[in-house]
Protein backbone atom coordinates (compact mmCIF):
# COMPACT_ATOMS: atom_id res chain seq x y z
CA UNK A 1 0.00 0.00 0.00
CA UNK A 2 1.13 3.59 -0.83
CA UNK A 3 0.38 6.01 2.03
CA UNK A 4 0.25 9.79 0.75
CA UNK A 5 -1.19 11.54 4.14
CA UNK A 6 -1.38 15.85 4.74
CA UNK A 7 0.03 15.67 0.74
CA UNK A 8 -0.49 19.10 -0.88
CA UNK A 9 -1.47 18.29 -4.81
CA UNK A 10 -0.65 21.32 -6.75
CA UNK A 11 -2.27 21.52 -10.66
CA UNK A 12 -3.08 17.77 -10.98
CA UNK A 13 -5.87 16.86 -13.22
CA UNK A 14 -7.75 14.28 -12.70
CA UNK A 15 -7.25 11.89 -15.33
CA UNK A 16 -3.38 12.26 -13.71
CA UNK A 17 -3.86 11.16 -10.31
CA UNK A 18 -3.62 7.33 -10.99
CA UNK A 19 -2.84 4.75 -13.89
CA UNK A 20 -3.03 1.57 -13.15
CA UNK A 21 -1.49 -1.21 -16.32
CA UNK A 22 -2.35 -4.67 -16.50
CA UNK A 23 -0.16 -7.52 -15.69
CA UNK A 24 1.53 -7.72 -19.09
CA UNK A 25 1.27 -11.11 -20.83
CA UNK A 26 4.44 -11.48 -21.61
CA UNK A 27 5.31 -12.25 -17.98
CA UNK A 28 3.74 -15.32 -17.80
CA UNK A 29 6.58 -17.15 -18.91
CA UNK A 30 8.70 -19.43 -16.89
CA UNK A 31 12.00 -16.86 -16.78
CA UNK A 32 9.74 -14.08 -15.30
CA UNK A 33 6.21 -15.42 -13.58
CA UNK A 34 5.50 -19.00 -14.51
CA UNK A 35 2.30 -19.76 -16.19
CA UNK A 36 0.64 -16.77 -15.66
CA UNK A 37 1.21 -13.39 -15.26
CA UNK A 38 2.78 -11.69 -11.94
CA UNK A 39 -0.39 -10.51 -9.82
CA UNK A 40 1.35 -7.39 -7.48
CA UNK A 41 -0.08 -5.11 -10.20
CA UNK A 42 -3.65 -6.51 -9.81
CA UNK A 43 -3.08 -5.64 -5.66
CA UNK A 44 -2.09 -1.71 -5.81
CA UNK A 45 -3.95 0.12 -3.05
CA UNK A 46 -3.03 3.66 -3.12
CA UNK A 47 -4.54 5.51 0.24
CA UNK A 48 -5.30 9.52 0.47
CA UNK A 49 -5.82 10.88 3.85
CA UNK A 50 -5.78 14.13 4.86
CA UNK A 51 -4.67 15.65 1.52
CA UNK A 52 -5.27 19.58 0.17
CA UNK A 53 -5.57 20.46 -3.45
CA UNK A 54 -5.19 23.58 -4.65
CA UNK A 55 -5.32 24.65 -8.75
CA UNK A 56 -6.44 22.24 -11.22
CA UNK A 57 -7.60 19.64 -8.82
CA UNK A 58 -8.88 16.15 -9.04
CA UNK A 59 -12.32 15.12 -7.91
CA UNK A 60 -11.67 12.88 -5.08
CA UNK A 61 -12.27 13.28 -1.40
CA UNK A 62 -8.91 14.92 0.95
CA UNK A 63 -9.67 10.74 1.99
CA UNK A 64 -10.16 8.27 -0.41
CA UNK A 65 -8.83 4.90 -1.48
CA UNK A 66 -7.84 4.22 -5.10
CA UNK A 67 -7.54 0.16 -6.53
CA UNK A 68 -6.81 -1.23 -9.80
CA UNK A 69 -9.66 -3.11 -11.46
CA UNK A 70 -7.67 -5.93 -12.10
CA UNK A 71 -9.57 -7.64 -9.72
CA UNK A 72 -13.37 -7.91 -11.11
CA UNK A 73 -15.08 -5.15 -13.05
CA UNK A 74 -17.09 -4.43 -9.89
CA UNK A 75 -14.60 -4.29 -6.69
CA UNK A 76 -15.69 -6.18 -3.75
CA UNK A 77 -16.06 -3.04 -1.55
CA UNK A 78 -18.66 -0.33 -0.44
CA UNK A 79 -18.42 2.88 -1.81
CA UNK A 80 -16.08 2.89 -4.39
CA UNK A 81 -16.60 4.50 -8.12
CA UNK A 82 -14.94 3.55 -11.64
CA UNK A 83 -12.66 5.20 -13.35
CA UNK A 84 -12.27 4.49 -16.66
CA UNK A 85 -8.64 7.20 -17.67
CA UNK A 86 -6.84 5.52 -14.15
CA UNK A 87 -8.12 1.21 -14.84
CA UNK A 88 -9.02 1.42 -10.77
CA UNK A 89 -11.76 3.00 -8.73
CA UNK A 90 -11.69 5.49 -6.16
CA UNK A 91 -13.30 4.31 -2.66
CA UNK A 92 -14.51 6.26 0.50
CA UNK A 93 -14.03 2.72 2.19
CA UNK A 94 -10.97 3.10 4.45
CA UNK A 95 -10.91 -0.41 5.29
CA UNK A 96 -9.14 -2.02 2.10
CA UNK A 97 -5.66 -2.70 2.54
CA UNK A 98 -2.83 -4.90 1.56
CA UNK A 99 -2.25 -8.06 2.96
CA UNK A 100 1.85 -9.15 2.92
CA UNK A 101 3.00 -12.90 3.47
CA UNK A 102 5.73 -14.96 2.46
CA UNK A 103 7.16 -18.30 2.91
CA UNK A 104 9.93 -18.57 6.10
CA UNK A 105 11.15 -21.94 4.73
CA UNK A 106 15.17 -21.84 3.35
CA UNK A 107 14.33 -22.53 -0.15
CA UNK A 108 11.79 -19.62 -0.29
CA UNK A 109 13.76 -18.56 -3.60
CA UNK A 110 14.16 -21.97 -5.09
CA UNK A 111 10.59 -23.92 -4.74
CA UNK A 112 7.74 -22.13 -5.82
CA UNK A 113 3.99 -22.25 -3.96
CA UNK A 114 1.59 -20.32 -6.24
CA UNK A 115 -1.28 -20.10 -6.61
CA UNK A 116 -2.78 -19.21 -3.86
CA UNK A 117 -6.47 -18.62 -3.63
CA UNK A 118 -8.03 -15.59 -1.17
CA UNK A 119 -11.48 -16.14 -0.51
CA UNK A 120 -14.13 -14.74 1.95
CA UNK A 121 -16.04 -16.74 3.88
CA UNK A 122 -19.04 -16.38 1.49
CA UNK A 123 -17.79 -17.02 -2.04
CA UNK A 124 -17.83 -13.29 -3.28
CA UNK A 125 -14.40 -12.49 -3.05
CA UNK A 126 -11.46 -14.49 -4.44
CA UNK A 127 -8.01 -13.00 -5.29
CA UNK A 128 -6.01 -16.14 -7.28
CA UNK A 129 -2.63 -15.11 -6.25
CA UNK A 130 1.33 -15.66 -8.18
CA UNK A 131 3.99 -14.77 -6.60
CA UNK A 132 7.04 -12.10 -7.09
CA UNK A 133 8.63 -11.87 -10.60
CA UNK A 134 12.20 -13.45 -11.30
CA UNK A 135 14.65 -9.97 -11.51
CA UNK A 136 17.83 -11.72 -11.23
CA UNK A 137 19.72 -12.09 -14.47
CA UNK A 138 22.94 -14.28 -14.46
CA UNK A 139 23.97 -12.52 -17.94
CA UNK A 140 21.96 -13.21 -20.93
CA UNK A 141 19.20 -15.70 -18.90
CA UNK A 142 17.33 -15.29 -15.53
CA UNK A 143 18.40 -16.65 -12.24
CA UNK A 144 15.07 -18.64 -11.81
CA UNK A 145 15.09 -17.29 -8.81
CA UNK A 146 11.68 -16.35 -7.33
CA UNK A 147 10.91 -14.91 -3.83
CA UNK A 148 7.67 -16.62 -2.45
CA UNK A 149 5.92 -13.44 -1.48
CA UNK A 150 2.41 -12.62 -1.89
CA UNK A 151 0.88 -9.08 -1.92
CA UNK A 152 -3.01 -9.22 -1.82
CA UNK A 153 -5.56 -6.49 -1.77
CA UNK A 154 -8.46 -7.22 0.59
Amino acid sequence: MHEFSGTNFINVADDAVSKFDEPSPKWAVIDDCGEWPCTAPENIVLKFDGNTYSGVSPVQTASSQTITYALGEEPFYTGCTAKESWNGWVCTDRNIGVLYFDSLDGDTYDRSVQPITITDEEGTYTNKLNSMMDHIWDGFYTGQVRLSRFPAQI
